[in-house]
C-alpha cells in the first residue's frame, strides 16, 4: 500500500508540476499584455475577476458533482478540457478576434473548468493517500505547485518580450495534457470509503444538504465567514504589487517576475519544511501566528510607495519587496496547511467535495469586489494608503474572533475528536 501511495504523489507532483506551470505562465502573460495594452490596472484587475468569479457561483454545484460523481473522471476530464478549449482561444485569437475580450473569454472558460477540477482534486487527495500522509500529501502538492510558480513567472517575464501571446496559449495546452495524462495513472480510490447506495436526490437537493452539513460545523461555518473578509481584504495585493512595481517603481517584466516567483519560493521551502516534519499537533497557534502577521507584512510592501521612499533606487526596493513577498507566502501556508489537514480528517467522504468547495467559494466570495474596487481605488489613491487601509481590516477582523473565540475553541474540538463527525446528527433540516 505504501508503494501505491508513493506512486501515486509522484504522479500526483508531475501533473500538479506541468499543470500550474503551463497556467502560470499563461496567466502571467495575459496580465502583462493586458496591462501593456491598457496601462489600466482596472483593466488588469477585471481579468482577475474573470478567474475568481466562476468560482464563486459554480463551487457548490462543482463540489456537488465531485460528490455524486467519480472524482478521477472529473480530473481527467477537465484536464483535457482545458486542453481544448486553448486550442480554441488561440485559433480565435490568432485568426478571427485578436481583441483583449478574446483573453477575458478565455481567463472566464478555464476557470469554469478548474472550478470542477479543483473540488475534484481537493477532495479526492484523502482517498488517494490515506489519512497518515495528508500533511505530507499536501505539503509535496503544494511544493510541486509552487515550484511550478516560482518558474512561471520568470520565464513569462522573459518570454513575454520574444514570443506572442499565443505562444503561450500552445504551452499551456501541452502542459494541460501531460497533466491529464498522468492523472489517467494515479489510483484515486486507493483509500476511498465504502459508500453507502445513493439515494435518488437531486443535484440541488444534494446542494442543500451540503449547505445544512456546513451551517451545522461551527469550525466550518466560522471558517467561511472569516475568509469571506480576509480575502476581501487581501484582494489588494495581487492588483496593486504589479501596479506598484511596474506603473509606480518602473521597474522592468522580469523583475516583476522574479518578485511575484518569490511568493511561490516562500510557500516552497515552508512546504518543504512541513512535508519532513510530523503532522503539526497545535493548529491553533500556528494558524494565529500566520493570521497576526499577515497584516504586518501587507502593509510593509506598500511602504516603497510612500513619498520619502521614492527617492531610494530600485536597486534596494527590489530585494526589499522579494524579502516580503517571500515572508508573506511562508505564513499563508502556516494558516492554510493546517486547516485543510483538519478538513481533510473530519470531513466524511460523503461531503468532502461539498464542504472543500464551499470553503472556496467562501474564500474568494469578495474577491472579485476587491479586485474591482482596489483596481479603481489605485488609480486615484496611492498604494501604501490601500495597503495600510487593508491591512488594518484585517486586524480588526481577527481581533474581532481572536475575542470572540469563534473558531479556535471549535478547532480544538474536532481534533480532540480524532474521527469524523456523526452523520446523523449534522444533517437535519
Amino acid at each position: 500500500m505504501e508503494t501505491a501511495v508513493k506512486r501515486n504523489l509522484i504522479l500526483f507532483m508531475i501533473g500538479k508540476f506541468t499543470a500550474v506551470l503551463g497556467s502560470s505562465v499563461f496567466g502571467f502573460a495575459i496580465g502583462l499584455y493586458i496591462l501593456a495594452e491598457t496601462g489600466s490596472s482596472l483593466n488588469f484587475a477585471i481579468t482577475l475577476v474573470l478567474s475568481t468569479l466562476p468560482r464563486i457561483i459554480l463551487s457548490p454545484l462543482a463540489g456537488t458533482i465531485a460528490d455524486r460523481l467519480d472524482r478521477k473522471k472529473i480530473i481527467i476530464t477537465t484536464d483535457f478540457a482545458c486542453a481544448a478549449w486553448l486550442v480554441i482561444t488561440f485559433i480565435l485569437f490568432n485568426f478571427v478576434f485578436s481583441a483583449i475580450w478574446v483573453l477575458y473569454l478565455a481567463a472566464a472558460v478555464l476557470s469554469i473548468l478548474n472550478t470542477f477540477y479543483s473540488a475534484a482534486v481537493t477532495s479526492a487527495i484523502h482517498n488517494m493517500v490515506g489519512p497518515d500522509y495528508l500533511q505530507k500529501a499536501f505539503s509535496l502538492n503544494q511544493a510541486a505547485a509552487s515550484l511550478s510558480t516560482i518558474l512561471g513567472p520568470v520565464l513569462g517575464g522573459v518570454l513575454f518580450a520574444l514570443v506572442p501571446i499565443t505562444t503561450f496559449m500552445l504551452i499551456n495546452t501541452i502542459t494541460f495534457v501531460v497533466s491529464g495524462i498522468a492523472s489517467v495513472l494515479i489510483q484515486y480510490h486507493l483509500y476511498a470509503e465504502q459508500r453507502a447506495e445513493a439515494d435518488s436526490t437531486s443535484v440541488l437537493q444534494d446542494i442543500k444538504s451540503g449547505f445544512v452539513y456546513v451551517k451545522n460545523q461551527p469550525f466550518i461555518f466560522n471558517l467561511i465567514l472569516i475568509s469571506v473578509l480576509l480575502n476581501f481584504w487581501f484582494a489588494i495585493f495581487p492588483v496593486a504589487l504589479p501596479y506598484l512595481v511596474l506603473q509606480i517603481r518602473g521597474m522592468e517584466a522580469y523583475q516583476l517576475g522574479i518578485i511575484e516567483g518569490t511568493f511561490s519560493v516562500g510557500m516552497l521551502i515552508m512546504a518543504v519544511v512541513l512535508s519532513a516534519r510530523a503532522e503539526i499537533k497545535r493548529k491553533d497557534r500556528a494558524i494565529t501566528t500566520g493570521l497576526i502577521v499577515l497584516p504586518i507584512i501587507l502593509v510593509m510592501i506598500g511602504l516603497p510607495d510612500l513619498p520619502m521612499f521614492l527617492g531610494v533606487t530600485n536597486a534596494a526596493i527590489f530585494p526589499y519587496l522579494m524579502v516580503m513577498v517571500f515572508a508573506l507566502s511562508a505564513f499563508i501556508m502556516l494558516i492554510n496547511m493546517p486547516v485543510m489537514v483538519l478538513l481533510q480528517k473530519s470531513t466524511p467522504d460523503v461531503y468532502r467535495g461539498r464542504v472543500t468547495a464551499l470553503i472556496e467559494m467562501g474564500a474568494t466570495a469578495m474577491v472579485p469586489l476587491g479586485y474591482i474596487l482596489f483596481g479603481a481605488l489605485l488609480e486615484k489613491f496611492p498604494v501604501w494608503l490601500l495597503m495600510t487601509a487593508c491591512g488594518f481590516g484585517i486586524v480588526l477582523l481577527i481581533a474581532y474572533h481572536l475575542w470572540k473565540k469563534t473558531i479556535f475553541i471549535h478547532m480544538n474540538e474536532l481534533e480532540s475528536k480524532a474521527v469524523p463527525v456523526n452523520l446523523a446528527e449534522n444533517t437535519q433540516t
